[in-house]
């Protein structure tokens, strides 16, 4: 895994954000386990309850931790970071549910006004772009933005990787099992973050190892330190959309390509922002922030022989193009 935090500069605006608010999205932290008779009944009230298959207004993972069986096979799959998360809440059993950060309680307590009242307005956006690469690894673009008043705090992104929908005949009887947790992209504390009202954009950029699950997604939260209340969330899935999460591939040409050392860029009605070098492994090697020009020169003469991948971000969209070094 590999981060790269930047800065993008100008004015970008959407509906969501006209009078320094963006649209919320309820973050569930629902606890469970396999092996557990009481999630078996509970659970799937639960799901009709949240439409959890349906709902475009919240996000939700689900953590199978060590209580109360640790021969639960998903908690078995990666157990420290879902012990973690559940000790980071005081969890005392299963199932339980935490919304937006606030202390966990039964699943009976997560009720549509409830969450119609959680998903309201956040001063930060948090958006998510999944681009697959030249060489099919997925690059996971993590982009948090504050347009209003955020409170003065500690605050941390969390970027975890979940399974949207799984069939499994476990133990306690169920057979599917939505949005299950995977592993942490982040630490499983989270990653620091600043947040600023000042228009200031931040990027953190990931590439995780997707295995072969074809449901696998990215999930994005940006939480308080002082008294875990979750500011906003975000996934690919979200109906809010910007427009820098557009693929615009097809606007940059890259030559010549293979190449000795010196590359030419020519970007076609696009307004660069800001360009990054990469391996396939995801290693950064090159961020630079780009000028509204049409072109730009991309020198590889230091790097070794190999392909490279090439990002550039613009106010239109993503492109991502490859580059063979000789």
């Amino acid at each position: 895994m590999k981060k790269v935090t930047t800065l993008a500069f100008g004015l970008f605006l959407t509906a969501s954000t006209l009078f320094g608010q963006a649209k919320r999205y309820a973050l569930l932290e629902h606890f469970t386990n396999t092996l557990c008779s009481s999630c078996a009944s509970q659970n799937p009230g639960f799901f009709t309850t949240i439409k959890v298959e349906t709902n475009t207004d919240l996000h939700h993972i689900s953590y199978h931790w060590r209580t109360p069986y640790i021969n639960c096979l998903y908690y078995q799959a990666n157990q420290v970071p879902q012990d973690a998360r559940a000790d980071y809440y005081s969890v005392p059993g299963s199932p339980r549910v935490s919304l937006n950060g606030a202390t966990q309680t039964g699943l009976a307590y997560v009720t549509p006004p409830i969450i119609q009242d959680a998903a309201t307005t956040s001063p930060i956006y948090v958006k998510v772009a999944e681009i697959t690469n030249a060489n099919q690894s997925r690059t996971a673009t993590i982009k948090v933005k504050a347009v209003g008043t955020v409170p003065t705090s500690a605050y941390r992104l969390h970027v975890a990787l979940v399974e949207k929908k799984t069939t499994y005949v476990s133990p306690n009887g169920e057979r599917e099992h939505f949005n299950v947790f995977r592993r942490f992209l982040t630490a499983s504390g989270g990653d620091n973050i600043t947040l600023s009202a000042n228009e200031q954009t931040l990027f953190f950029d990931y590439t995780p190892d997707l295995g072969t699950a074809a449901q696998l997604y990215v999930v994005a939260w940006v939480q308080n330190q002082s008294n875990k209340e979750v500011l906003n969330s975000g996934t690919r899935f979200d109906g809010v959309t910007a427009t820098d999460e557009v693929s615009v591939d097809n606007q940059v040409t890259l030559s010549p390509n293979p190449t000795t050392g010196k590359v030419t860029l020519t970007f076609d009605k696009l307004t660069p922002q800001y360009l990054t070098v990469q391996n396939a492994a995801g290693q950064i090697f090159e961020n630079v922030k780009l000028s509204k020009s049409t072109n730009y020169e991309l020198n590889l003469s230091n790097l070794a022989a190999g392909v490279y991948i090439v990002k550039v971000k613009s106010e239109e969209g993503i492109a991502v193009k490859r580059v063979v070094k000789n």
